[in-house]
């Protein structure tokens, strides 16, 4: 995980670049999410244009994500789709200081998303040695 790495020095080129390296490491986040449903076989017609609401619904539906890994993965899709299509809109004078805490909590969560998803995978196909711990994860009780 890398840490609060974006930064507003450059207004506005710094901005478009941060957005882009999230929409990017997103992009990502969603290939994962489709090698996760190709090796589950979850039915999804043209899943190379499956969209991340798409695919956390069938898995949600075919059982493979509980109601809480399902509503935290929602979320950070909401998120995501906020810097798609909400935060030039709304967000983009603000502050210099407020956008990059903006645009670093979504780049955070997008990162621990994709570990949700990648420990999922490595779950399937037997390695349980390691586990990527997230901000999601259920606190163990002893």
């Amino acid at each position: 995980m890398l840490g609060k790495d974006i930064k507003i020095n450059d207004y506005p080129n710094d901005v478009f670049k941060a957005v882009g390296k999230i929409i990017m490491y997103s992009q990502e986040w969603e290939q994962e999410y489709k090698k996760l449903a190709t090796i589950l076989q979850i039915p999804i017609k043209k899943i190379d244009v499956a969209s991340l609401n798409t695919l956390n619904n069938a898995l949600k539906k075919e059982n493979h994500l509980n109601e809480k890994q399902y509503r935290d993965l929602e979320g950070v899709i909401n998120k995501r789709n906020y810097i798609n299509h909400e935060f030039f809109l709304k967000d983009f004078h603000k502050d210099f200081k407020e956008i990059e805490n903006i645009l670093n909590d979504i780049q955070f969560l997008i990162f621990e998303a994709t570990d949700v998803i990648d420990n999922l995978i490595d779950e399937l196909q037997g390695n349980f040695y390691f586990k990527r711990p997230t901000i999601f994860d259920e606190a163990k009780t002893e």
